[in-house]
């Protein structure tokens, strides 16, 4: 069996043997690649060293798990003054260097993780064909990149419980977004001020009316708005923003 809707493979790839039983596929994948290109200088080579098998983990079929056995070859690399001899030939459309999940079995158990927490994920992965640890969870979730920075202009400044009626941080939010820019671990004007510094696009501050916030302007101080639930006034700061404007181009206005 060379090829399988079931089971689509990238391309140099084919399906060896295929092992059934009540609970699980295992699936000899083998790879038909001519040659492999050297990690460490990047040069092409197709003289084959040895071949080795690697078991990986893929997304569940049919309510069975499926097991892929790689047969991956190491190459030799003839570059004279490469200093790695013997490679590893890399799959990276399958499957990341070193990784025990395929790439689609990672995005997959990161979705569950970002639904749930990661005990709730890791009791549910097995209903769905899948198994995995709560701390190997958290450990995916921690390589997903930020998203690209946007700039911000309209800003919202709260407070939120550490420990209630103990400690307190400062949660910041993109109004026009309504998504959270970062917590900072003291509910102070001081704990504000170096983020604010760093951002001088910003051109409304809706703030808490606790007296922690009182000193926080932004960079020129040209506009602030201050309320007593942020949530209330959240989808109105942007259209109270852009109602009046300033001479430095900016536009505000206070609410008591």
């Amino acid at each position: 069996m060379e090829r399988s809707p079931f089971l689509p493979l990238p391309e140099g790839m084919v399906i060896g043997q295929v092992e059934i039983t009540p609970t699980q596929l295992t699936v000899e994948v083998i790879s038909t690649q001519p040659w492999a290109r050297c990690p460490e200088c990047g040069n092409l080579s197709d003289s084959v060293h040895c071949q080795y098998q690697r078991t990986v983990h893929d997304v569940p079929c049919g309510g069975r798990a499926v097991v892929l056995r790689l047969r991956v070859r190491k190459f030799v690399c003839r570059t004279a003054i490469c200093r790695r001899k013997v490679f590893a030939e890399r799959l990276p459309d399958l499957v990341r260097p070193w990784a025990r999940v395929s790439n689609r079995l990672l995005e997959e158990l990161k979705a569950i993780g970002l639904a749930a927490s990661a005990e709730v994920s890791e009791r549910l992965a097995p209903r769905l064909g899948m198994t995995v640890k709560a701390p190997t969870l958290l450990r995916y979730l921690r390589t997903i990149e930020d998203p690209p920075k946007a700039d911000v202009t309209v800003l919202g400044i709260d407070d939120f419980a550490l420990s209630r009626g103990d400690k307190y941080g400062t949660i910041l939010i993109n109004i026009a977004t309504g998504d959270p820019l970062d917590l900072l671990p003291d509910r102070t004007a001081e704990a504000v001020k170096p983020w604010l510094s760093t951002h001088p696009e910003i051109q409304v501050v809706s703030r808490d009316r606790a007296s922690a916030f009182a000193d926080v302007r932004i960079v020129d101080e040209s506009c602030r708005i201050r309320k007593r639930y942020l949530p209330r006034l959240a989808p109105f700061a942007t259209e109270m923003a852009l109602s009046l404007p300033n001479p430095e181009g900016r536009t505000c206005r206070h609410s008591k």
